[in-house]
């Protein structure tokens, strides 16, 4: 059997059990049909967009990457904004906002207030799309079963990766040959976004009715679990009292904060390498944004796969070798500036990616009650909004450094930054984090819970 059928195979709903094929095949037409809208936000093209045709500032770039990751500050609210409505439905309305907003891209003008309405849309976005992902992991949890549900969540992002990864393809050497190509085609993409609005409003979520009721009136759920005091679970009440989770919190911020101030730093170094360049959106889109996509979709399987059967503190310990060599690389290709070697921690971002995508989504779940998935989905997001509301900024910081600026009547001087010595900080502190994640693989099978959870 060649490849391309294999996949086909894999992803084809009638070849599910009758109890995953309905939401399993809508979740995959929503995929294919919204996430051209949301490839028009990944920073990877918006980016280099944002430099290319807006000429933003660095500060201003920083913050189009730092956006998908510091907008996971909201994930409590949008947590407690779910509560108790329909899931399908709630997320559907966040889509069809999601899509108003890229359509609007289109009406920005390239100078003056255009670069800031540009970085405040991706912010917005954002924001939106964090709603999303906290809701629908616990769409997830619900519609698909422990053993298949990284493999059918995995397809799901297979289909939006593959989206991701071929449009910048399309849309870079476009925008180099015709740079206000992009008032037509982020309208385009909101539109055929309203299609995967559509399918996610008729997605049926299982056993929803219960968990509204225990969503609703936790204390009257007997298989709700509660505080020590008796009130219903909360940001702190569970990092109080789940010390494993804690501790995989702690690995994780580590992890975090080193791959986002060393990919936003990197991107940043790609772009200014090559924005002089005849086809630097082209060039700039394949390296910052389909080229570790489309790794990601390849390698997605194979982490599906591993993660179906460990716990996620043991994944980690595999998948976190590709933060710690990523970033070795970028080290290696800033120092250096060989054009070949910046496509070589592109690489390593795509297998991390691939990794990570299936691992944020879900590794939560393997320390969760099914009744708290979205409390404990939404802690994870909210932490990743912290260490992304400094981390990215921390990385261009360092990597460029800044002009001289004044402050209450001081003067402060412009510094160069460190350049490439931002990727050796980087590079130990994702060291770092891989520890933590093995000592915590080792504690919890010597406590005899190093196994993935069911449910």
């Amino acid at each position: 059997m060649d490849p391309l059928h294999h996949v086909l195979n894999a992803l084809n709903p009638a070849r599910q059990t009758p109890l995953v094929r309905h939401a399993y095949a809508r979740e995959l037409r929503s995929a294919a049909t919204f996430s051209p809208a949301v490839a028009l936000l990944e920073g990877g093209v918006v980016g280099v967009l944002s430099k290319t045709v807006f000429d933003v500032s660095n500060f201003g770039f920083a913050a189009i990457m730092a956006a998908p990751m510091f907008a996971n500050l909201t994930s409590l609210f949008w947590t407690r904004a779910a509560r108790g409505r329909r899931k399908a439905r709630f997320v559907a309305g966040v889509m069809a906002l999601l899509c108003v907003l890229v359509a609007a891209v289109a009406s920005l003008p390239t100078t003056g207030l255009g670069s800031t309405g540009l970085v405040w849309a991706v912010v917005v976005g954002r924001c939106l799309l964090s709603g999303l992902i906290t809701v629908r992991s616990a769409i997830w949890r619900l519609n698909f079963p422990r053993a298949s549900r990284a493999r059918l969540t995995g397809n799901v992002l297979l289909v939006a990766s593959l989206v991701f990864a071929v449009l910048p393809l399309a849309v870079g050497p476009l925008l180099d040959v015709y740079p206000h190509a992009f008032r037509w085609i982020y309208p385009a993409a909101a539109t055929l976004g309203l299609v995967g609005v559509t399918q996610m409003f008729r997605l049926r979520v299982r056993t929803e009715p219960a968990l509204l009721r225990a969503e609703n009136n936790p204390a009257a759920d007997p298989g709700t679990p509660l505080r020590r005091d008796g009130r219903p679970h909360g940001f702190v009440s569970v990092l109080a009292e789940d010390h494993r989770f804690r501790q995989y919190m702690v690995c994780q911020f580590i992890a975090g904060v080193a791959n986002m101030m060393g990919n936003t730093a990197f991107a940043l170094y790609i772009v200014e390498q090559i924005r002089q360049r005849d086809d630097a959106n082209g060039l700039g889109m394949l390296l910052t944004t389909s080229l570790p996509l489309l790794l990601a979709m390849l390698s997605l399987p194979l982490w599906s796969r591993l993660l179906d059967r460990t716990h996620i503190a043991t994944y980690r310990i595999t998948h976190g070798l590709t933060w710690v060599f990523g970033q070795s690389l970028s080290f290696v290709a800033a120092w250096y500036g060989h054009l070949w070697l910046l496509f070589l921690p592109q690489v390593l971002l795509g297998l991390m990616r691939g990794g990570g995508m299936i691992a944020w989504q879900l590794g939560h779940n393997d320390f969760a009650d099914k009744r708290l998935a979205a409390l404990y989905m939404g802690i994870h997001q909210t932490l990743t909004g912290v260490r992304g509301a400094f981390a990215p900024f921390l990385g261009v910081w360092l990597l460029a450094g800044h002009d001289a600026f004044g402050v209450a009547g001081w003067e402060v001087p412009a510094w160069g930054g460190i350049h490439e010595g931002v990727f050796v900080i980087t590079t130990l502190l994702a060291i770092a984090a891989w520890l933590g994640f093995w000592r915590l693989s080792v504690r919890l099978k010597r406590e005899g819970s190093g196994h993935a959870a069911d449910g």
